[in-house]
């Protein structure tokens, strides 16, 4: 019998909240990562910012630090203390919040980063170097050595400070020479005990399987530093990298909200959250429910409109324009069988939603205007339905939009 009671012995099912691919927790389809738990690192604050036509300001940098903070993200990357003052009395307002989540300063490989982070009271930082060896030498005119001993001295300078001091080594995706990049990051390790090292496509473009194969090499390389992720969005597949990092052995994510940042951004933190848990339940320990107003709140404060169909946050998705979705709704709804997931793979409320709506345009079919009917309390014959339906269908074809109970209401004056 295939029955509600059935559906909930499935890994894939939870009543009310999410109804996924069974797939997913079959054979080796899972990659181990059911039980796992990772950490989110929100980089909307930094990276985010660096979205073209955007700018925090103090206030901004505050409002969204309560939002990530109370989302539950495990750590927020403050931003740049570098990049100027106002940076600096966001980060240090930040501080004074005795936030929950870890606030983390970004700081290129100079010792007066490492300063400016500590003036601001972070008690950790991200120390960053490029790491594509072509770059080091064509553009930057030095050696391999010189890289090693100038990642050393700043590393070592932040962890005498007492900051908890995690090693970003940028554009690594697109170095050739393995043996090189083993040298660098082993003499840093060892150097400098490494607790955590970020690994970075910059540019978006490794493959997701070359993501999971390079943190299995730094698995490898530095079997007891903790493994971060971080990638942008070039090809659209920065969640599928995020995805295979993890599945590799990734114990952190990069992901910024809405997926702002530099060029084609960051993967989407709320996109990310959902498909580790929903899809392949890894805890974040981030609250899905607070996902939209999040979303809403960095929008508003960018100017960053989101699609109405963006996976997770989208205004659209849980509105139900096809006729055959809403014939399954009412069919199930009448014989008291209501999962909210009918029509999608989660349910609104899970990440803070609205409850969804049968809309009215161009697909709509007979259930769609027979709902809209009992609605308003009218009453249509079979054949006055079937007008109404045309009708309908005809006028969203021609205005390339939804229609409106007032535009409804209208035809079923005419047809009725």
């Amino acid at each position: 019998m295939y029955d509600i009671e059935r559906l909930k012995q499935q890994r894939s099912f939870k009543e009310g909240e999410y109804w996924a691919s069974p797939l997913n927790f079959m054979g080796d389809n899972n990659m181990g990562l059911d039980g796992r738990s990772i950490r989110i690192h929100d980089v909307t604050l930094r990276d985010g910012e660096q979205t073209s036509n955007l700018a925090f300001s103090v206030s901004d940098r505050i409002r969204i630090a309560e939002a990530l903070n109370e989302l539950g993200v495990g750590r927020i990357e403050a931003g740049m203390p570098i990049i100027s003052e106002e940076v600096r009395q966001g980060i240090r307002r930040m501080v004074d919040m005795n936030l929950q989540s870890e606030l983390v300063g970004f700081c290129r490989t100079d010792r007066l980063d490492v300063d400016l982070a500590e003036q601001c009271g972070v008690k950790s930082v991200i120390v960053e170097h490029i790491m594509n060896p072509y770059l080091i030498q064509q553009a930057y005119g030095i050696d391999k050595q010189q890289v090693i001993d100038n990642c050393i001295d700043v590393i070592s300078y932040a962890r005498e400070k007492g900051l908890k001091t995690t090693f970003m080594g940028w554009d690594l995706t697109r170095a050739d020479d393995f043996e090189y990049l083993e040298d660098v990051y082993t003499q840093i390790s060892n150097a400098c005990s490494l607790e955590s090292v970020v690994l970075v496509d910059t540019l978006g473009c490794a493959l997701p399987r070359s993501a999971g194969y390079l943190v299995r090499q730094f698995k490898e390389w530095l079997p007891n530093t903790t493994l971060e992720y971080h990638n942008h969005n070039e090809f659209g597949i920065a969640n599928a990298g995020v995805l295979e990092a993890v599945a590799a052995g990734a114990e952190v994510v990069h992901t910024s909200i809405n997926g702002l940042g530099e060029r084609t951004g960051n993967a989407s933190t709320e996109e990310i959250v959902v498909l580790l848990e929903v899809l392949a339940g890894v805890d974040t320990g981030v609250r899905l429910n607070k996902l939209m107003a999040t979303s809403i709140l960095v929008e508003n404060i960018t100017n960053q409109t989101i699609p109405r169909n963006k996976p997770v946050v989208g205004r659209g998705l849980f509105d139900s324009e096809s006729g055959i979705g809403v014939d399954i709704m009412r069919k199930l709804n009448a014989i008291g069988f209501e999962v909210p997931e009918v029509t999608g793979a989660f349910a609104s409320s899970l990440v803070g939603q609205p409850d969804g709506q049968p809309v009215l345009g161009k697909n709509s079919g007979r259930s769609t205007i027979a709902y809209f009917l009992e609605k308003f309390d009218l009453q249509a014959s079979k054949d006055q339905v079937t007008e109404i339906t045309e009708r309908v269908k005809f006028e969203g074809r021609i205005q390339r939009k939804l229609l409106s109970d007032i535009q409804f209401l209208e035809i079923c004056e005419k047809v009725l």
